[in-house]
């Protein structure tokens, strides 16, 4: 029936009329409003937190409150109908922000007012937070949140900034959409330097460590083991998008991870089947788009495929062994000392990139594999028993903490506290 409803909306929303479509996202908006769950412990709302993909910063940030509400609002589903105002060059971020129309721009603004004064009649909150706000469908309502005296606070959640990043990435965002919130929370130093490249004033700046870190000192979930029949060791894969940290010059020439990816989960599947008495768990990044054709292809009894942003934590602290890419997870799982395998082999990444991304090359006390027969390998020692590939010195475990440090910045699992702490001055 779902599914039916579905093709139904598809079918007839190209028919409908604009200003009937528009009725419609914003009846739907108003319903979702509606629904939205107050604070746990019944505190009075002073923050409502826009979630893109970032769920367990938010939740690390709801186990951390002291004496404020937190509510978290669903922002794709808030905002679904935003989609309409935007030309697809600046929903991709391709053309600036402000080469939209005007009146266009009048009109969402409208729009995003209405869905504000509905929200804020509920809620009454003092602070309004967002993952980022270089997002077509949150500028405008930002704007209408200073019009009620609320404060906008980003909470970056993409604190892993490559070399690349620092100049191509920083740039594009300071001509296309430039920082429009009143202050952001970041995770480093070299973080703070990026958003001040970017145009982002110093005191709006406050560095405070990667929030989702806390959760690995205060929570141990189980919910992995609802993926597979048995509880058995688990190994994780960190999956990605086949153009997830390429340049922009190189996707354009069709450069793609496609192959690097295939590769890494066909073995996975080998591995898998050779050894039963193993889980194995890819789990795919939030936003990537192959989800539904990785599930068809690789998943068997001990070889489940996962979306979605709630378990990566849980996967870093319970598995026995680590995949992955260009990824956040694997600095974590360095964090944790857990075996991690680096999946390096890709000839365009090697003759191209190795200086433009995440120099994780560089890192100790992780393993590097450079091809999908030495991953094999490696995998299949580490499986078998063989933990050798794992062993570091005294210098590689430091140098390792010190990797980790230049990324995360203090993870000691008060990194919610210090962010509460310093809402506490816009709340009052």
């Amino acid at each position: 029936m779902d599914a039916l409803i579905r093709l139904l909306k598809k079918l007839l929303k190209p028919l409908l009329p604009r200003p009937v479509l528009r009725l419609l996202y914003r009846w739907a908006a108003y319903r979702y409003i509606r629904r939205i769950p107050p604070p746990e412990d019944g505190a009075r709302p002073a923050v409502v937190a826009l979630n893109h993909f970032f769920d367990q910063d938010l939740r690390a940030m709801v186990l951390a409150r002291v004496r404020y509400g937190i509510v978290i609002v669903d922002a794709p589903r808030l905002f679904r109908g935003a989609h309409m105002f935007f030309d697809e060059d600046v929903r991709l971020l391709r053309t600036p922000y402000d080469s939209t129309d005007p009146r266009r721009i009048a009109q969402y603004r409208d729009e995003c007012r209405l869905l504000f004064k509905r929200l804020y009649r509920r809620f009454e909150f003092r602070v309004l937070m967002t993952s980022s706000d270089v997002f077509y469908w949150v500028r405008e309502f930002i704007g209408v949140a200073r019009e009620f005296g609320v404060t906008c606070v980003v909470l970056d959640k993409e604190g892993t900034i490559s070399p690349y990043a620092y100049d191509a990435i920083a740039e594009r965002i300071r001509a296309l959409a430039p920082f429009v919130s009143d202050h952001i929370y970041v995770w480093s130093e070299s973080q703070r330097e990026f958003w001040k490249k970017i145009g982002v004033a110093e005191h709006q700046i406050t560095v405070v460590g990667q929030p989702r870190s806390d959760l690995f000192f205060t929570e141990h979930r189980h919910d992995v083991d609802a993926y597979f029949p048995t509880v058995q060791p688990l190994v994780s894969v960190f999956s990605f998008d086949d153009a997830a940290y390429l340049p922009r010059e190189a996707v354009d020439r069709g450069i793609s991870w496609k192959g690097l990816k295939r590769q890494t989960l066909d073995v996975v599947e080998l591995l898998a089947e050779a050894y039963p008495d193993h889980n194995f768990l890819v789990k795919a990044h939030p936003q990537q788009r192959d989800l539904g054709e990785l599930r068809a292809r690789y998943s068997r009894d001990n070889l489940a495929v996962v979306g979605g942003a709630a378990i990566a934590n849980e996967l870093i602290q319970r598995s026995d062994l680590i995949i992955g890419f260009q990824t956040t997870a694997l600095i974590e799982a360095m964090m944790l000392d857990r075996p991690v395998i680096y999946t390096a082999w890709d000839e365009y990444y090697r003759e191209y990139l190795t200086d433009a991304l995440l120099p994780l090359h560089r890192a100790r006390g992780i393993v590097l594999a450079h091809s999908p027969a030495d991953f094999e390998t490696i995998c299949r020692r580490f499986l078998s028993g063989d933990l050798s590939d794992f062993e570091f010195s005294d210098a590689e475990v430091r140098e390792r903490r010190i990797f980790v440090n230049r990324y995360l910045h203090e993870p000691d699992g008060h990194v919610c506290e210090r962010i509460w702490t310093e809402l506490a001055r816009f709340i009052g």
